[in-house]
């Protein structure tokens, strides 16, 4: 089964103005998870109700994805942002606030901020945020969490170069595995004994988590050139 984690952390954000000042703080429950495909729903509570205008509540969410600027999804509450999928919904009124995410696929995975204005003794509380005037922030992060995934292998045969000199080194590529315990290892004349491994100079680098939430990482080889002959033939 796949599970999607959310981790979530909770940050204060003190905005003042002029002579008055007010402290506007968000609080958020601890992780959820979610199948796959299923539903997740990303709480935003605030120390104060949020500023009602026309009855519309001024709260927004944004996605932000690695090495990207922070995405709208979610303005007044509960309208999405042009091009935004069905799945993202919002809804909430006053200081309780929540984002649904329904058929959750791999690339939500995100930092996911709820941003909201408020009034506290009827002062402005402003801050720039992101070029937009929004002001109690919250994140939550969105980890993908794949079910046992077989990575694919690659080997890759020692150039003609190095056989010149009597080596050969062998990489064996491990693509988009999952969980991170996957392991590998090399068999040597019907042989895969770490003790022979080590003799032969066999290492592992270490796991690079993708994107996607999967693992890839390498191992390589090394032999005398007439053996990778034999074993070549």
């Amino acid at each position: 089964m796949t599970l999607i984690c959310v981790l979530i952390w909770t940050l204060l954000c003190c905005c003042f103005t002029g002579k008055s000042r007010g402290q506007i703080t968000v609080t958020q429950p601890g992780a959820v998870s979610s199948a796959l495909g299923g539903s997740v729903t990303i709480n935003c509570r605030t120390s104060q109700d949020v500023h009602v205008s026309n009855s519309i509540h001024l709260l927004a969410w944004y996605q932000q994805k690695d090495g990207a600027a922070p995405k709208l999804l979610i303005y007044y509450a509960n309208r999405r942002a042009s091009g935004i999928p069905g799945r993202f919904t919002g809804s909430g009124s006053n200081s309780a606030f929540t984002l649904t995410i329904s058929g959750v696929q791999a690339e939500d995975a995100a930092v996911y901020y709820c941003q909201s204005l408020h009034y506290p003794n009827s002062q402005y509380v402003l801050r720039e945020l992101f070029g937009f005037t929004v002001w109690s922030l919250s994140s939550k992060l969105i980890g993908v969490l794949l079910g046992d995934v077989r990575p694919t292998l690659t080997v890759l045969p020692p150039s003609s170069e190095e056989l010149q000199q009597g080596k050969a080194t062998l990489m064996c590529l491990a693509n988009k595995g999952f969980p991170s315990d996957w392991s590998l290892s090399w068999k040597v004349d019907g042989s895969s004994s770490s003790k022979q491994q080590q003799q032969l100079g066999a290492e592992q680098e270490p796991r690079v988590l993708e994107k996607d939430g999967r693992y890839s990482w390498s191992s390589t080889l090394r032999l005398p050139a007439d053996q990778w002959r034999k074993v070549a033939l």
